[in-house]
């Protein structure tokens, strides 16, 4: 196997840990507040380790399965995607507020380079509609995690149960 094939075991592996720092930035840098200025009201902290704590099971179930045999090579594309996607939204969202959205650095340090790799040498030596579909599905996976995560800290803050100590009052670090 020629070495940095889009899924190569180091490669996939990577990610698995692009995807745990990712998880300590964010948790560090108070993303779960953050998500406030987007979706209205915070993320309650056990709904983010929860969150995270089933994706990080699946991303690492999925590499292993990735990895170990080619049928299932479309996996680590999806699992590139959703990671590539991720931190493209992490700087959309900084741009957009104006404010450091937590896991930016992981974004740009680890996401886009690693899963930009995955994806570029997915797109010239995946089989025929793996690209495709590994792509289609991390948009999926990754829309729907947004979603629920935003209608997670909706819930929560109406029902009077996503009050946080310790949240940053909604607004997050000024980058102008």
């Amino acid at each position: 196997m020629t070495r940095w094939q889009y899924n190569d075991p180091l490669l996939a592996w990577l990610l698995v840990a692009a995807y745990a720092a990712h998880i300590v930035e964010e948790w560090f840098g108070e993303f779960p507040e953050w998500v406030a200025i987007v979706a209205g009201a915070p993320l309650p902290r056990g709904a983010f380790l929860a969150i995270n704590a089933v994706a990080l099971l699946l991303v690492i179930a999925g590499t292993r399965v990735a990895t170990r045999g080619a049928a299932r090579g479309w996996i680590a594309i999806a699992i590139a995607a959703v990671l590539f996607i991720n931190g493209l939204l992490h700087m959309l969202g900084s741009v957009v507020t104006g404010t450091y959205s937590p896991g930016l650095f992981t974004s740009v340090v680890l996401y886009l380079p690693l899963g930009g790799l995955a994806l570029l040498r997915a797109w010239y030596q995946a089989p025929e509609g793996w690209f495709g579909r590994g792509v289609l599905v991390g948009v999926a996976a990754h829309a729907g995690v947004s979603l629920l995560a935003f209608a997670i800290a909706r819930v929560a803050h109406a029902s009077g149960r996503g009050r946080c100590g310790g949240c940053i009052g909604y607004v997050s670090v000024s980058l102008r």
